[in-house]
């Protein structure tokens, strides 16, 4: 009887579980509410004193429902050496974000029924797309070298959420670069090269410190060659890291993401920024703890029976001299 209770209760439960894990699978693949993708998400403009340059961009709802949503302008800079960007603090390289202006009427077909604003608002439902148009207005007077600012497609919350106290945003994001027609200086420095020749763990990393010295971005780059001390090479990686002028030094990192956890290996690491290459050859050891823990037993366990061995003899000789 017993047994025949427990059979009906694990049953129940596989049969349970049988309905609650597709319920679980449905539920994580469905989409968020809220979700917006934009397209492109940069843009490289050269600008020309008074000049009036129109570009387009496309804003799509990726999400279940339908939503409001606002485009704006805001700076682009650079807050510390880990490169986190800010968008609130103006600088001399920023004036791009007040240049920049959206058309409200999506719809217009001549100039003059478009509606510039500094900020725009659209409603998208599920799967539409929203092309906004934007005008950059370059003043008469600007400075030489670069101007950077970021475009933003916001989604808006509605009133329901706003009085729950629940908000859900979705914001992305287009970088303008601009270059001014002025005196363009272009000038790097490359710095503070590091990388660890023995690890217990973690991954191979090279680390350089990359100044902008000009009025104008540029793209560094780290490189590594990583080869076997007997065999071939195991991997070949690099990243770019755009630098923009009058910022913090950026420290640039490059990780190994597939370091295994033990051996030796030679690695070329090439910095390049603009005119400046810096190269430099390692060889790094990975020997992880536990591994030097038991060399050191051995180690010990060697010395240990050494020493019995020595005793042993030195006992031997003394009984023959007696």
């Amino acid at each position: 009887m017993r047994g025949r209770i427990l059979k009906s209760i694990i049953t129940g439960v596989f049969a349970l579980a049988s309905v609650i894990v597709p319920i679980a699978s449905v539920h994580a693949d469905e989409k968020p509410a809220v979700w917006l993708q934009i397209s492109p998400v940069a843009n490289r403009v050269t600008l020309n004193p008074g000049d009036e340059l129109t570009y387009t961009m496309e804003v799509d709802n990726i999400g279940s429902k339908a939503f409001k949503f606002r485009v704006y302008a805001a700076p682009y800079s650079i807050a510390n050496e880990a490169y986190e960007v800010n968008f609130s603090t103006e600088t001399n390289r920023t004036q791009l974000s007040r240049w920049v202006t959206f058309n409200q009427n999506a719809d217009a077909k001549k100039d003059s029924e478009k509606e510039w604003k500094t900020e725009v608002t659209f409603n998208l439902e599920p799967d539409q797309r929203q092309q906004v148009e934007y005008k950059i207005s370059v003043p008469a007077d600007i400075p030489d070298g670069g101007q950077y600012a970021t475009i933003f497609a916001e989604s808006v919350p509605d009133s329901e959420a706003t009085s729950t106290g629940v908000r859900t945003i979705s914001r992305v994001g287009l970088i303008l670069y601009g270059s001014t027609t002025g005196e363009t200086i272009e000038k790097a420095t490359i710095s503070g090269f590091n990388m660890k020749s023995f690890m217990t763990n973690g991954k191979i990393t090279a680390e350089a410190d990359i100044a902008n010295e000009g009025n104008t971005d540029f793209t560094a780059s780290i490189a590594m060659k990583i080869d076997k001390l007997i065999g071939g090479t195991v991997a070949e990686i690099n990243n770019p890291y755009p630098v923009i002028p009058d910022s913090p030094t950026r420290h640039a990192t490059l990780e190994w993401e597939d370091t295994p956890i033990f051996g030796i290996f030679s690695v070329h690491t090439t910095v390049t920024a603009l005119d400046k290459t810096y190269e430099e050859t390692k060889v790094v050891l990975i020997l992880p703890i536990f591994i030097i823990i038991i060399m050191l037993i051995l180690l010990t366990i060697i010395i240990a029976w050494l020493i019995i061995l020595i005793r042993k003899r030195r006992a031997q000789k003394s009984r023959l001299i007696v």
